[in-house]
């Protein structure tokens, strides 16, 4: 097995400090692994779950073997809309997804409540998680989560094709369902926030040109991340947003809506992503997850690093390296650390706005 290169800065040092715009020893580096490792460590996705003691684990874990900057308990796209009544199924050895929406049609959203995260779904038991990695990491790391956007959350609520439907048939019922999943998105976080003190970004799959069109995106979707932006930075300093699959078209409106970073999928430019918005947002991505971070050779895998960052590592703004998506099942421990470790030689000496010197240097990994 490959050694994991050891750094200095412990990763809430390395990411205050590239955040004033002073040089650090490493780029900083994401791994979006959380639901998906849990076999890594001999542990079902499905009891993963259910238990706060798995989830502590699991990041524990990762923190020691991977050293990347992130960590945290992810909502992910499913989280709220389980505690708001959407039925999930739970592959012993996958993620979760949706078996029933909890809406059967859009006047049920009169009956609905706002998420109360003390009691509802699994939320106890990941702010049980959260309280605990807290208190053992939180001098040396800043933890964070994310979860489904307005987007996402209210198609999870009636079923994406009914919601999609209902955007030519019914747009007054998917106005009131994008409003009333915002309003829960606000109070999940401000009360997750509150009570943990993290703060959270946004993934919105259902916002790319996959499958919306810029028309439905401009009308549906805008309003609401707008207002979901504005109303998380009241208790968080910025909030940055995932979307995956083909975005460019919409590139423009998603930094209007004052995102701080922007986490674009691999089918996507980084380069053309910084050329184009890089002095008013923060870039992370893209690293491809499936043919290269799980299936590829660590020299593919360091490949494919130095040339994310050669497109990137300069951005105005300050730039993440990460994966273009969620570290894809299956990604075996020797190829996350050859992804970290090729972060550390060409992310080296890392400076917001300045190439990597380990980019500059003309490194090759041996």
């Amino acid at each position: 097995m490959m050694e994991l290169i050891r750094l200095e800065m412990t990763p809430k040092e390395r990411k205050l400090a590239y955040a004033r715009g002073e040089e650090v020893d490493r780029i900083p580096t994401s791994l979006s692994a959380g639901e998906t490792a849990p076999p890594l460590y001999g542990i079902d996705i499905r009891d993963y779950y259910f238990s706060a003691d798995a989830m502590v684990e699991v990041e524990t874990r990762l923190a020691n073997d991977f050293q990347a900057d992130n960590m945290g308990v992810g909502l992910g796209l499913r989280t709220l809309v389980e505690a708001l009544g959407t039925k999930l199924i739970y592959p012993r050895k996958n993620v979760s997804y949706i078996a029933e929406p909890a809406l059967k049609s859009f006047g049920d959203i009169e009956n609905m409540e706002l998420v109360n995260v003390e009691k509802d779904g699994r939320f106890p038991i990941i702010i049980e998680a959260f309280e605990r990695l807290q208190a053992q990491f939180g001098e040396e790391r800043i933890l964070g989560s994310g979860l489904a956007g307005p987007l996402t959350t209210a198609a999870s609520l009636i079923g994406t094709e009914n919601f999609l439907k209902a955007t030519i048939k019914n747009k007054e019922g998917v106005h009131r369902l994008l409003q009333y999943s915002t309003d829960c998105i606000i109070k999940c976080l401000k009360d997750l926030n509150r009570k943990l003190g993290i703060g959270f970004m946004l993934s919105e799959p259902m916002a790319a040109r996959n499958l919306l069109s810029k028309k439905q995106f401009n009308e549906f979707f805008l309003p609401y991340l707008k207002q979901a932006v504005e109303r998380m930075n009241e208790f968080q300093g910025g909030t940055s947003i995932h979307i995956c699959g083909n975005t460019k078209d919409r590139w423009e409106e998603v930094v209007e809506a004052k995102v701080s970073g922007f986490w674009v999928d691999n089918c996507e430019s980084l380069k053309e992503l910084k050329e184009a918005f890089g002095d008013r947002v923060a870039i992370s991505g893209n690293v491809i997850p499936v043919e290269v971070l799980r299936d590829g050779t660590p020299e593919e895998i360091a490949e494919n690093v130095r040339f994310c960052i050669e497109q990137a590592g300069d951005n105005p703004c300050g730039y993440n390296l990460c994966p273009g998506c969620t570290t894809p099942v299956g990604t075996s421990k020797e190829n996350m650390i050859a992804f970290m470790n090729a972060a550390a030689i060409y992310g080296r000496g890392a400076r917001k706005g300045y190439m990597p010197k380990g980019i500059e240097k003309n490194y090759k990994i041996i």
